[in-house]
């Protein structure tokens, strides 16, 4: 790895950071996080961007690489040559109807996000994405006539070589693709999902947000892929939901009953927050009101915090109250003035309370919650549709995919 140092020697000059505002370095951030790492431009990262051959050290800290990474980023930019062709059984001409406003598109996912993106390019204010979960099972990495349909591709990445005699032959690293097809490869895997995602991220608006869902095989390299592509800053955070109750008695260790649901910014200081509307049960603890809105008195003390804030409150009978509050000293001084904290006594003890107001927002979402359903309630959402339930399979709950789609309707 080639430190700052050497890189200055070598007449390298060095974008260290975005307080610097640099123009190169914002540019870079906004339209190319994955050239973004640890703070410092990654050489090898441009280079690839370019489609040049990685030969010189990088002087990044850290990035994820696998066997047939640059195949997945000539991959994302080799134009689409295919052609959308309406489906006219499937799209039904009433008078409600004459200007359809949805779409669905059957064939390589690839290329319809391409074809996706000629149209849609940063105009896309939310995506949600179930890749396949690499269990072993599924069949996504690439058909038979992948060679022949991306010859010229494999030649340019290396894939492809000249033997002693002058003819083309495969490489060892194609014949790893080609010999694990359809097995559980890490390498498969990530070089189907990074064109897909950057080609996502080509169609979020600069405020749009993705997510998707995933398990605990690759949720590790999701992450970090994600990071490359999205940029580390761009992470908002993910939901932990529950796939799934009971059974689990062919588990050899620990019974799985929850999936991940990433989430990503396309610019996370454009994003507006997540809120989703409170139900009834919620409201039912704000019974008071004020010229503020309405309201409910919560304890001012907060003993479960990793760093609460000790001080001494002194009740009306003079009794000095030494607690972990939840504001500082001078905030309680003038919430106290203003009536928006009280000492009242219940059960001969002195309780302080402040008054907890409503957000008119909403409320925000937890990342743990079982109230997104589960597998066997997507199961039935998919009978009830279409009165079959092989239609497709693992499918998502309609309470999940509509709660993601509410935490970005309530937002302005």
């Amino acid at each position: 790895m080639t430190d700052k140092n050497q890189a200055k020697k070598m007449g390298i000059n060095i974008i260290q950071s975005q307080q610097e505002n640099n123009p190169l370095f914002d540019m870079l951030l906004k339209n190319f996080p994955q050239t973004i790492k640890d703070g410092q431009v990654s050489l090898s990262a441009i280079k690839m961007l370019l489609g040049f051959n990685e030969s010189m050290n990088d002087i990044s800290g850290y990035e994820l690489t696998w066997t047939g990474k640059g195949l997945a980023n000539a991959l994302y930019s080799e134009p689409c040559q295919k052609q959308l062709k309406l489906q006219e059984s499937f799209t039904p001409q009433t008078s409600a109807n004459k200007h359809p406003n949805n779409a669905i598109i059957i064939g390589d996912n690839l290329d319809a996000l391409k074809l996706l993106k000629s149209a849609y390019s940063e105009k896309i204010k939310m995506i949600y994405i179930d890749p396949p979960y690499n269990t072993g099972n599924d069949d996504f990495i690439y058909p038979d006539n992948f060679r022949q349909d991306y010859q010229k591709i494999l030649r340019e990445v290396g894939l492809m070589e000249i033997d002693e005699n002058g003819k083309e032959k495969e490489s060892e690293s194609l014949k790893f693709f080609k010999n694990n097809q359809g097995s559980k490869t890490h390498s498969g895997w990530l070089s189907f999902m990074l064109p897909r995602l950057k080609l996502a991220r080509d169609l979020l608006k600069e405020d749009g947000v993705i997510f998707i869902s995933i398990d605990d095989n690759e949720c590790a390299n999701l992450k970090i892929l994600c990071d490359e592509i999205f940029g580390e800053d761009n992470f908002v955070g993910d939901f932990i939901k529950q796939s799934k109750v009971g059974g689990g008695s062919d588990s050899k260790f620990i019974v799985k009953e929850h999936e991940y649901c990433l989430v990503y910014a396309k610019n996370i200081n454009l994003t507006n927050e997540m809120f989703l509307k409170h139900d009834d049960d919620y409201l039912k603890r704000y019974k008071e009101i004020d010229d503020k809105g309405r309201f409910f008195w919560d304890t001012f003390s907060r003993r479960g915090l990793t760093n609460p804030i000790i001080y001494e409150i002194k009740a009306p009978d003079g009794t000095l109250i030494k607690d972990g509050w939840i504001r500082a000293e001078e905030t309680f001084k003038k919430n106290y003035q203003d009536g928006e904290v009280r000492i009242i006594k219940i059960k001969d003890k002195w309780s302080v309370q402040f008054k907890q107001y409503l957000n008119l927002n909403g409320r925000k979402p937890r990342s743990m919650t079982t109230d997104f359903g589960g597998s066997i309630e997507g199961k039935n959402d998919i009978i009830n549709l279409f009165d079959s339930d092989k239609i497709f399979s693992y499918p998502k709950s309609i309470k999940f995919i509509s709660t993601l789609l509410k935490t970005r309707a309530t937002s302005s």
